[in-house]
């Protein structure tokens, strides 16, 4: 089994941390999950001055696992995917998201904790949770709102429709950057080479006073999104649909 995430660091105080599970697409399973989850921390400690987070080329996440969703609707688990959102908001240094694949559900939500998020033009991206019977989680109900503006993320939230990078243009998002998928990841860079070229202290004291939004937001949205997916897990159609459904991505 090959790796699923690689992370290094350059002289310059740059952090590229990426997600390569090609075999997986990025979905998160309970490996993929425990690996970002130690890369991320791995990261942090090297106290880096700004992190580039990446995927696959065709697929930056796609989200939760089939098996995780079925444990979930049957009350055998709880939500883990949610640390992974706490562990991006929380980081001392900004993280930039070059998402140049597709990212679904609790994929999308990665890029969503991000301080800076540039996608690709016809990559997909879609908060897909309603598509199987179950509410938004890892923040993604206040996250989302935040970073497209609140009546396109309750559309997107309520039909669950995947929508191409380039149709966000000209809709008033908070996105960086919509731009053709190979020039994704040097516009990233080019941003990560910038933010490297400043004073770390000053960095990190940015940083915190910036995303103490972001972190307040993910507050409102777990309290509310931990009762919906109480109630919605249990309902008995939402684990036929995750087994009938479920595609993965």
């Amino acid at each position: 089994m090959g790796k699923r995430i690689e992370f290094e660091i350059t002289d310059n105080g740059i952090a590229y941390l990426r997600m390569v599970d090609k075999l997986g697409k990025n979905i998160f399973s309970e490996p993929f999950l425990d690996d970002l989850i130690k890369g991320i921390d791995e990261v942090s400690e090297q106290k880096p001055k700004v992190m580039v987070l990446s995927g696959l080329e065709d697929v930056f996440s796609g989200g939760a696992e089939k098996e995780t969703l079925i444990d979930l609707s049957e009350g055998k688990l709880r939500v883990k995917d949610l640390v992974i959102s706490e562990r991006l908001v929380h980081l001392n240094f900004p993280v930039i998201a070059a998402m140049e694949g597709h990212a679904m559900g609790g994929g999308l939500v990665i890029g969503l904790c991000c301080d800076i998020v540039v996608m690709a033009r016809e990559s997909r991206y879609g908060a897909v949770f309603m598509s199987l019977g179950f509410t938004p989680g890892m923040g993604c109900t206040t996250l989302l709102q935040e970073m497209v503006g609140q009546f396109l993320a309750n559309e997107m939230m309520f039909t669950a429709k995947r929508f191409k990078g380039k149709d966000f243009e000209n809709k008033g998002t908070n996105i960086n950057y919509i731009l053709p998928k190979d020039k994704v990841m040097k516009k990233a860079e080019d941003i990560a080479l910038q933010i490297a070229e400043k004073n770390v202290k000053s960095i990190n004291l940015l940083k915190y006073t910036l995303s103490a939004r972001k972190k307040k937001l993910l507050i409102e949205a777990r309290l509310q999104e931990d009762m919906m997916h109480q109630l919605s897990f249990g309902f008995p159609e939402t684990k036929k649909n995750i087994k009938d459904l479920y595609a993965g991505e």
